[in-house]
């Protein structure tokens, strides 16, 4: 029952919630400016994010548990503050570089919201989406990728052993789920893409380091946040 219930929310995660954004930023029509509205899958998906995230800490999802461990304040601190530096410098490299030779990114112009309502919708959007990439592409998937491919390198012990011990296992399946993490940003252009895939890794490594989702996922949050604020000051 357990092992139907993992392949099943693998495969709806996979299929539905990471590899048809992909698809869909590949073959839809391509937009150079963007709305600071997030539509209703957002939240949808943010719900469902936490949802896996709620039956992996019960034990209902992975195979081993998933225990949850208390570090000092230094180390949730000094990752923050790394992390956040590492994704603000990422930024500030790759806008300079799309300045200086005139690469173009995927947007060049964002619509803030005019009511209320829509500064609403936009604030809580950043939340539930910051919190649906940290909780699927940092938390979700290195584990579950690394839990199919042990399955099935059972039973092939001596090939396993030369083509993947743990470690090198381990370091696929972060590969793995960061470049989806980088794909699912194509939409910015070479560069936001090379951008995705530095601040993803820094965001991972916090979550690895601090034993928490939560730490990667405010970081997350506040930079999507100061991104929208340049982007309202400058255009």
């Amino acid at each position: 029952m357990k092992k139907n219930v993992f392949l099943a929310v693998f495969l709806y995660v996979l299929l539905f919630l990471v590899i048809a954004p992909i698809v869909f930023q590949f073959f839809g029509e391509r937009q150079e400016a963007v709305v600071a509205y997030y539509p209703f899958v957002v939240f949808l998906n943010g719900g469902i994010a936490f949802l896996i995230y709620y039956f992996a800490l019960k034990g209902r999802i992975f195979e081993k548990h998933i225990l949850r461990e208390k570090k000092p304040f230094f180390v949730y601190s000094s990752c923050a503050l790394v992390s956040f530096g590492i994704l603000c410098l990422s930024s500030v490299i790759f806008e300079s570089a799309s300045y200086f030779f005139r690469i173009c990114g995927g947007i060049q112009k964002v619509i803030f919201p005019s009511s209320f309502l829509g500064w609403i919708n936009f604030f809580f959007g950043v939340f539930f989406a910051a919190f649906f990439e940290e909780l699927i592409y940092r938390f979700y998937l290195p584990r579950a990728f690394r839990e199919i491919l042990q399955k099935r390198l059972t039973g092939k012990k001596k090939a396993s052993e030369k083509m993947f011990d743990n470690q090198r296992l381990s370091v696929f399946c972060e590969g793995l789920a960061l470049l989806l993490f980088g794909l699912g940003h194509i939409y910015l252009g070479i560069l936001g893409f090379l951008n995705a895939l530095v601040c993803g890794a820094a965001l991972r490594l916090c979550m690895i380091k601090t034993k928490s989702l939560w730490i990667p996922f405010g970081i997350h949050a506040v930079y999507n946040f100061l991104s929208f604020l340049m982007a309202f000051l400058l255009f």
